[in-house]
């Protein structure tokens, strides 16, 4: 865009000047050229009254002098430094014409060569006419980038932005479809696409979540056979007084406590996948951590964000997952305002997010840290109970903590970072 900018101001200004120089050049045309009509009449009128006792001479659209046949100057207007010679007038190139009477050169007109100040006139002329129309060519530079940036480049920002989010897998951030730009279109087929997303990943989760309940289903149904299998086989074993058989049942009584080993690990391998996640400290600047939560809200509901400037560690990409978490229940449950305050204990950096919306019971708080766990508040709406254990577990493999309580109205949910 720079390269674009740059080239076109000078192709326009070298381009401007080619029919600012010929305009000029025809002026300068009609400036320099002398009326011959003009002068064969002040000729006449001139030798019409030669003799006369007093000669009124005329107003001419040129400069001139006359002089008789001894230089004497018998006329003269125009500048005081003008020509009043034959050879003064030669050296000026001024124009000079005879007065002949009856045969007899009787006199000269010297009509002035002003075309010293005449180039120098065309030339104030020329470079004030330019940069008028360099100027108006700037001016039309300026307005075209402005409509480039307004109908181009920020709708291309805002899908950058757009990708990004949903590259991070925020679905809920919507791309907002400007009719009026040459996009339009494709903004509204990529926020479709986005709903589109976001229903799949609603519907991937719902299904992960009845998948999670069949295993625990099946689990609970499959150790209730395996432990009679194991009762059984002990009893058998108690009874049975040939040595052969009896190591067959404790053969069984064995291969049943592996399946109900096996499928403990089944039903309990869900609560290990945040395990698997990899975290990467780092230390963060306190404003890095204001751009994400900026980010984040994209309700703009957030109305006060103040952070005391630090360094603390923390894993970028992890607490971004955080913040999105927090905010998204906040839309969801409260849909209030949001309040975000940053401070710091010993080594210790606090930040709370607090909404208005009535917060929950006191029996809840311990609850909805916890995993599949909802609060009464969460009745018709969409969710697995899955965010606030999420937050609280990355928080604490961050060496962190994250702490739910009930404060001026809402909930308030309080993260901490240590200290670099």
């Amino acid at each position: 865009m720079k390269r674009f900018i740059v080239s076109f101001t000078i192709l326009s200004a070298i381009v401007l000047l080619i029919p600012v120089i010929f305009f000029l050049h025809q002026e300068n045309e009609k400036i320099t050229a002398l009326d011959t009509v003009e002068v064969n009449e002040l000729l006449s009128e001139i030798k019409a009254h030669w003799y006369d006792d007093h000669i009124t001479y005329p107003v001419c659209s040129f400069d001139y002098a006359v002089i008789d046949s001894e230089e004497r100057v018998l006329y003269k207007n125009g500048k005081s430094n003008a020509a009043e010679t034959i050879v003064k007038a030669t050296a000026n190139r001024d124009t000079i014409r005879d007065i002949v009477v009856n045969d007899e050169i009787v006199g000269k007109v010297i009509i002035y060569n002003y075309i010293g100040d005449i180039e120098e006139q065309v030339g104030s002329r020329f470079i004030k006419s330019y940069l008028i129309s360099v100027g108006f060519a700037y001016l039309v530079i300026i307005l075209g980038i402005i409509w480039i940036n307004l109908k181009v480049v920020r709708p291309f920002e805002d899908m950058k932005s757009f990708a990004e989010a949903v590259a991070s897998g925020n679905l809920d951030k919507p791309l907002l479809m400007d009719k009026e730009n040459m996009f339009g279109a494709f903004t509204e087929s990529f926020d479709i696409m986005r709903e589109e997303l976001a229903l799949s990943k609603d519907r991937e989760l719902q299904a992960n979540i009845s998948k999670k309940e069949l295993v625990a289903q099946l689990s609970h149904d499959l150790k209730t056979p395996v432990a009679s299998i194991k009762a059984m086989a002990e009893v058998l074993e108690i009874k049975e007084e040939r040595e052969p058989v009896k190591e067959k049942l404790q053969a069984i009584g064995g291969k049943a406590d592996q399946i109900d080993r096996l499928v403990s690990d089944l039903f309990t391998s869900t609560l290990e996948e945040l395990d698997k996640l990899e975290i990467n400290i780092t230390e963060t600047d306190s404003i890095e951590l204001e751009k994400m939560i900026q980010d984040s809200d994209y309700k703009n509901l957030i109305k006060e964000l103040e952070i005391a400037e630090c360094i603390v560690l923390c894993d970028k990409v992890r607490i971004g997952q955080v913040f999105n978490n927090i905010i998204y229940n906040s839309y969801k449950y409260a849909s209030t305002d949001i309040f975000v305050k940053g401070e710091i204990d010993t080594d210790i950096l606090t930040i709370s997010f607090t909404d208005r919306g009535g917060g929950v019971s006191e029996e809840e708080l311990t609850l909805i840290t916890q995993k599949y766990k909802r609060g009464s508040n969460a009745t018709n709406k969409q969710g697995a109970g899955l965010g606030l254990f999420i937050g609280k577990e990355l928080m604490e493999n961050m060496q962190g903590n994250l702490e739910i309580t009930n404060a001026d109205g809402g909930l308030r949910v309080s993260l901490s970072f240590q200290l670099a």
